[in-house]
């Protein structure tokens, strides 16, 4: 037995050698030169905290994020995944290794092995064979390396994976977040423009019973009165439907849930975000490493397929002893010993072989189109996240100038409507511009924090 593990040891050297061996695969080329930037901006540098929803500084939405990262079932799923990915990359790396064993000759994990009796009724007997076997598939050509690569790509497309999952939820919360807010103080300003529509409608019953004025007036104020309650029921029915995707974000039934309250203007709106982002920055974003993963785990499955092409060698020593008895088990006339060394070549295999070496090729060419793809989706998402903040910032900025004039405006025609300077078709065309920019002012807003919660998540990586 010794001499077929010396045996097997002098060839072990060799094999370890020839598993290195392998046809040189070209890396897939998967540079892209793109650049994510608004026209006439120069990129700059940019950076985004790993925790990018915190610029808000806001209390509420951060522990919204935090039981959704905890809680979501989504990124629980993606975690197993990656926790079974490991686990098969390590089991890839045990193919490098030599096997070892221990059981019963003829590969029966017991301790022995009764036989019955003969045709010659010669008494039934046991044979305790206990036997240690030693095996080894270097994975001849690349094989086994094929093989380990592969675990590890897939295990870093897990990883990735599970990543983008979080990236994902904490940008669905903070948009989720952020329209409540916007939805909660449009309702809040639509119930304060029916406050002073209310009060209008005050002073012009008033006016109507003191005869100074006809019954027309009166009926065209609760018209608008009428109009103003109607739109909040769809507001509302909006506002519950965001609550309720909070819910399920953060992992709880939405009749279990409790949405904070986070006021609109109560979100730190940061000073302008870069309006361009150098076209290296987002390559690191983890749907790109995820992509790119796919890509070398391709690469790795076609090394597999071009080693199969070559033959396959794998050694096996086996030793052990037998006897009738335990007490003579060990005795040096008891042991046995063998080694094997196996060689499968393929010669005809009606072309199986080099079909699934070109069906390699095509997946891989496939995966390198889909990181492709992957890369202007990233990049066309960042130059529409750029170009969303800019027009944001702008279009806030005249919404606020303008809803300051048009409440100016308001102001000043009911005082002169009070002192009889002006008709009422003066004060309720005033009236209604300023409901309609205290809304356009509260939406653009709501419009401005959602795209630069979008831009951040983009960068995110």
């Amino acid at each position: 037995m010794a001499a077929a593990m010396n045996s097997f040891l002098r060839r072990l050297p060799l094999c370890l050698a020839l598993a290195g061996c392998a046809p040189t695969l070209k890396a897939p080329d998967t540079a892209i030169s793109v650049h994510a930037y608004l026209p006439g901006q120069k990129p700059v540098a940019a950076t985004v905290p790993d925790k990018w929803w915190r610029i808000f500084r806001s209390p509420q939405l951060d522990a919204l994020e935090q039981a959704g990262l905890r809680a979501n079932p989504t990124i629980g799923e993606a975690a197993q995944n990656l926790a079974a990915a490991e686990q098969n990359a390590i089991a890839a790396n045990g193919g490098f290794l030599p096997q070892i064993g221990f059981g019963q000759a003829g590969g029966s994990l017991a301790a022995r092995q009764s036989y019955p009796a003969g045709p010659n009724q010669s008494p039934a007997y046991t044979i305790y064979s206990p036997e240690g076997v030693i095996s080894y598939d270097p994975g001849l050509f690349g094989a086994a390396r094929s093989t380990q690569l592969n675990g590890a790509a897939l295990a870093a497309y897990q990883a990735a994976e599970l990543e983008a999952a979080r990236q994902s939820v904490a940008g669905n919360i903070a948009a989720a977040a952020i329209t409540l807010a916007g939805l909660r103080e449009q309702i809040a300003t639509t119930q304060a423009i029916l406050a002073a529509e209310q009060k209008l409608l005050t002073l012009l019953h008033g006016e109507y019973a003191d005869g100074a004025i006809p019954m027309l007036p009166v009926l065209q104020q609760q018209s608008v009165i009428q109009a103003t309650q109607a739109s909040l029921p769809p507001l509302r029915a909006q506002a519950d439907a965001q609550r309720d995707r909070l819910a399920i974000l953060t992992g709880t039934l939405p009749a279990d849930f409790f949405a904070p309250d986070i006021p609109l203007k109560s979100l730190a709106l940061p000073a302008r975000p870069p309006a361009a982002l150098p076209a290296a920055y987002l390559k690191d974003r983890p749907d790109l490493r995820a992509a790119l993963a796919q890509v070398s785990a391709q690469n790795a499955a076609l090394g597999l397929a071009v080693a199969h092409l070559y033959p396959d060698i794998s050694l096996t020593a086996a030793g052990g002893y037998a006897s009738e008895t335990l007490n003579t088990l060990i005795e040096p006339g008891s042991g046995f010993w063998s080694l094997a060394t196996n060689i499968l070549a393929p010669i005809y295999d009606g072309g199986m072989l080099r079909a699934k070496k070109r069906a390699a090729e095509a997946q891989l060419h496939a995966a390198v189109f889909a990181y492709r793809a992957a890369v202007l989706t990233a990049f066309g998402q960042a130059a529409e996240a750029l170009q969303a903040v800019q027009t944001g910032q702008n279009a806030l900025a005249s919404a606020e100038a303008a809803a300051q004039t048009a409440n100016a405006a308001y102001q000043l025609a009911e005082a002169q409507f009070r002192l009889g300077a002006i008709d009422l078709t003066t004060v309720l065309t005033a009236q209604a511009t300023a409901a309609q920019q205290a809304l356009a002012m509260a939406q653009a807003r709501t419009n401005l924090a959602l795209a630069i919660a979008n831009l951040q998540a983009v960068m995110a990586r």
